[in-house]
């Protein structure tokens, strides 16, 4: 199956709006349910966090870092086929103790059972 923009991002954006929420609201317990149990996490050009445990204490760390944050979204794009949904996007995160960051993302979300659950997160923040 082949999704056109409008379908992957009718399936997509509620839940990615939840995950979204639940980063804001530092919910981590379920943040990590939106993670698939293979999921990786990749801050691209430096480092990888495998499975839901990690990627949970990786979250937590960079929030401890940074302090509450706020995020806007744009240029987003979603996309899909077979099990799996895409979407990439910039992104800029009003934090407490870090101010602004900026930079853009890529989710690959795969089915899993009854819901799409993240297999592979990967970003970078602008310098």
């Amino acid at each position: 199956m082949s999704y056109t923009a409008h379908e992957a991002q009718a399936a997509l954006a509620p839940q990615f709006d939840a995950y979204s929420k639940a980063i804001e609201g530092s919910d981590w317990d379920t943040v990590a349910t939106f993670y698939h149990p293979n999921g990786v996490i990749v801050q691209k050009g430096k480092e990888a966090f495998y499975g839901k445990d990690a990627i949970k204490a990786e979250l937590l760390k960079f929030s401890e870092a940074t302090g509450r944050s706020t995020s806007s979204f744009s240029n987003q794009k979603y996309e899909g086929a077979g099990d799996y949904l895409i979407i990439t996007a910039d992104f800029s995160s009003e934090t407490e103790k870090a101010g602004t960051v900026k930079g853009k993302f890529v989710q690959i979300w795969k089915k899993e059972g009854d819901r799409h659950l993240i297999y592979h997160d990967e970003f970078e923040v602008n310098p």
